[in-house]
């Protein structure tokens, strides 16, 4: 019964990592209604990480700010746990969407993400179960 719900969850966690959703935006400027605009939410671990890490008080070895990360594709250590693009980023790419940021990236302005944001944060546990003390709670990425 165990194996099953174990199963069970890797399966739902898995179909429902990455969502993409039509939503619609008003310009604010002349309120016009523009439909079919794409947007990609990111959930994950260090596979979908667009560098939520860096602006999270954890270990350094939990961060991929630091040379070799991104030396291919970037040329700079972006945070991504990968020599270039994640996942998410080819997906974006395929709907014709600008690379997905991090949810924390300073840059970003709260509550505006037209296109899409990522959540998923390198060693992050969906359960509180999930190794204590060893991983960050999923939940605790919305508390920043």
């Amino acid at each position: 019964m165990e194996n099953s719900r174990s199963t069970l969850i890797i399966f739902f966690a898995y179909t429902t990592i990455i969502f993409i959703g039509s939503i619609n935006c008003r310009d604010n400027n002349n309120n016009n209604l523009v439909t079919n605009q794409s947007a990609l939410f990111v959930f994950g671990d260090s596979v979908f990480d667009a560098g939520n890490n860096n602006y999270i008080d954890t270990l350094p070895s939990f961060r991929s700010n630091y040379w070799p990360y991104g030396q291919t594709t970037f040329k700079f250590p972006t945070g991504r746990v990968s020599d270039g693009r994640t996942i998410p980023d080819f997906i974006a790419e395929y709907a014709w969407l600008p690379l997905i940021p991090a949810y924390l990236q300073p840059s970003n302005g709260k509550n505006q993400f037209p296109y899409g944001v990522s959540f998923a944060s390198a060693g992050a546990g969906a359960l509180v179960g999930t190794f204590p003390g060893m991983v960050i709670i999923i939940k605790l990425v919305y508390v920043y």
